[in-house]
């Protein structure tokens, strides 16, 4: 393998790697402010790419004005979700919250195929095009798009959570949500706000997808591969979702290159069962200590 082909494989995981990211931040967010794993996350991602079909077809608007209308829709769909189907059984068994969870997935699915069906629509975006040219090397603008969406996004949450009053009483928390009640943080608004910024990041994911392998219901079964990146990464750690994700769509596109496609749906789930054999919580993941 010359060095020219090794280094487009790299671009091509990195890329696909940044979506498994995205998605993973989305699943952890919510999961360390409210202890809620969200298995509609995944049809969130498609709500998000239909969104912007809809507003591309009804108002003609650039792919670029798209971005935050989407977000302010999805954002108060997360939102109306915590505080509509989640909060009220907050208290609930873990397991009921994941069928809950489960099923406001299926729901959204099934209301999008009540209308659009199974077909494939596309949605047209600047940064799908022909490969830009570097000496010997192709880049596809699509990927590198991708790849610098979730750097910015990275850095935007760094900045948040470590600078911002609000982005700090997120992660006490996520830390301890007794202590954090007593210190006078409205928990509720944190819970919330987990899931309205973790249900924007969803749907910022669908709309970097849909131009690239079109708007249809089954975007969505990208969310197994995102649970994966997470739990590699360590669900606790909202750095170690990213670095799951990247490092998952970096193997898995080298082992398809080397082993077909069919070994390279194997690989996530190869990694995953090897990965927790000799650290069960992840590579950044820690135990939860309780006092006794």
């Amino acid at each position: 393998m010359t060095w020219q082909v090794a280094f487009q494989l790299a671009l091509s995981g990195a890329s696909v790697g940044s979506i498994y990211a995205m998605v993973a931040l989305a699943l952890v967010i919510p999961y360390k402010a409210s202890g809620v794993l969200n298995f509609a996350q995944g049809e969130i991602v498609t709500l998000g790419a239909y969104t912007g079909l809809v507003l591309s077809l009804a108002t003609s608007l650039p792919f670029v004005a798209l971005i935050p209308i989407t977000l302010i829709v999805a954002a108060l769909f997360g939102i109306a979700i915590e505080r509509l189907l989640i909060r009220p059984i907050l208290a609930a068994p873990e397991f009921t919250l994941v069928i809950a969870t489960f099923a406001i997935g299926l729901i959204i699915r099934a209301a999008i195929r009540l209308y659009w069906q199974d077909n494939t629509f596309p949605l047209e975006a600047p940064f799908v095009g022909p490969p830009l040219s570097l000496g010997p090397l192709r880049l596809n603008p699509a990927y590198l798009v991708v790849i610098a969406t979730l750097l910015v996004l990275v850095g935007a949450l760094i900045v948040f959570f470590r600078y911002s009053k609000f982005g700090k009483a997120m992660r006490a928390v996520a830390l301890n949500v007794t202590a954090a009640r007593l210190m006078g943080i409205d928990i509720n608004s944190v819970f919330a706000s987990s899931w309205a910024l973790a249900t924007a990041i969803g749907a910022l994911t669908g709309l970097l997808l849909a131009p690239i392998i079109g708007v249809n219901p089954e975007i969505g079964h990208l969310i197994l591969k995102a649970l994966v990146a997470a739990v590699i990464g360590g669900f606790t750690s909202v750095g170690g979702a990213v670095v799951g994700g990247l490092l998952l769509g970096i193997l898995e596109t080298f082992g398809g290159a080397f082993f077909g496609a069919t070994f390279k749906n194997v690989i996530p789930f190869g990694i995953l069962i090897l990965l927790l054999l000799v650290k069960p919580h992840g590579l950044f993941g820690r135990a939860v200590q309780q006092r006794v």
